[in-house]
Order: structure tokens, then C-alpha cells, then sequence
């Protein structure tokens, strides 16, 4: 009798103690546009998993249905003042429009849990970029040139994490993007009544 009793015992005590993917606990995305630098600031986090639960080995992090990054951490983000900087190319997606993301956790076996999911609003622009409704930038996407609809100066051309990949001082209705890799960038500018803008263009 003693020895059923014990092994209805373990037999319980393995179904509850094992087996169990359970999903992240707690994620918090916080997202804001930094003025002074012109640049999109991030973080994204969560706590691990409740317990009991199998062996955890790290966490999936999605873009909509693409997979962005495997992690062991329990945190990403974008903040090149703070040294952050494990995921400054996330907001690159989605032609930097709004998306969906979840946060999986991976279990032994590469077992996924339930997802989490965060609604990402795409990359944040300085205000006066909707002000400016006139001045309009093409085509876009581009191969090669990108015009303007007027003469904007110190153009800065910049990626989604806020770094710089090419300054142009002079006055100019048009530039040639040709040597920039494809993807997601952000044009800022001065027009001739001092006004700032910031746009968005895609480079194939």
C-alpha cells in the first residue's frame, strides 16, 4: 500500500513539476523620439518564465512572423548614450511602419512557449515632419537619386538607430544615394525659411 501511495506520489509530483512551457511574465516596450539627436529610443523587456518549468535556454524575438533574434537575456533596446545598443536595427522593418512583435520563450528541444506580443507604432519622427505636408521627397523607394520638392541644406542621412552615414552641407533639390546599402533611412534638413524636416525613404 505504502509503495502505490509513493508511486502515485511521483507520479503527480512529475506531471505538475515537468512538461510545462510556460510563457514570459511582465514585458514592458517603451518608445520615444529623441530631439535633441534626432533618433529613436527604445527598450523592451520581460522576466522569466514562472515556475516549475522545463529547461529554459533563451527567448525568440519576432518581427510580425520573422524571427529577429535569439537571446539568453532578458532585455533589448536602443540607447547609444546609455551604451544600449543590442537591437538599435529593430524598428528597421516594415519599411519602418507599425507592426506587431512577440517575445517567446525556448525551452530544451527548441520548444516554443505561448507568444507575448507589444504593438510597435514604426519609427518615430521629429514633429515637424507632418507640419511639413508641401515639401515632398522622390521617388521613393530609389535606386540612385533622391529629389526634393525644394532646396533643403545640411542634409544629414541616417539610419533608424540614430547613426549618421552621410552629411551633406551645400544647398541641394536632389542627391545621389546610389552607394547606400539597401534598407531603411531618415533624411533631415533645413528648408530656406529654417524650418527642420525629417523624411523617411526606402533605398532598393
Amino acid at each position: 500500500m505504502k509503495k502505490s501511495f509513493l508511486f502515485i506520489f511521483i507520479v503527480i509530483t512529475c506531471s505538475f513539476g515537468f512538461g510545462q512551457i510556460n510563457p514570459i511574465q511582465n514585458l514592458v516596450w517603451n518608445h520615444y523620439y529623441d530631439y535633441t539627436n534626432y533618433r529613436n529610443i527604445y527598450s523592451l523587456s520581460w522576466q522569466s518564465p514562472e515556475t516549475p518549468h522545463n529547461e529554459l535556454i533563451g527567448y525568440n524575438i519576432y518581427r510580425g512572423n520573422e524571427l529577429y533574434k535569439f537571446q539568453t537575456t532578458t532585455s533589448v533596446g536602443c540607447n547609444p548614450d546609455w551604451g544600449i545598443t543590442s537591437g538599435c536595427d529593430f524598428l528597421n522593418y516594415n519599411n519602418g511602419s507599425s507592426f506587431t512583435g512577440f517575445v517567446k520563450a525556448v525551452y530544451e528541444g527548441n520548444i516554443e512557449s505561448e507568444s507575448v506580443s507589444f504593438g510597435v507604432g514604426g519609427v518615430m519622427l521629429d514633429v515637424t515632419d507632418s507640419k511639413l505636408k508641401s515639401l515632398s521627397i522622390f521617388p521613393n523607394p530609389t535606386k540612385n537619386i533622391l529629389n526634393f520638392s525644394e532646396e533643403i541644406s545640411n542634409i544629414t542621412i541616417s539610419d533608424f538607430s540614430g547613426k549618421v552615414i552621410k552629411q551633406i552641407p551645400n544647398s541641394e533639390k536632389s542627391i545621389n544615394v546610389s552607394k547606400l546599402t539597401k534598407g531603411n533611412y531618415i533624411i533631415s534638413g533645413k528648408t530656406k525659411t529654417g524650418e527642420t524636416i525629417n523624411k523617411k525613404f526606402i533605398k532598393e
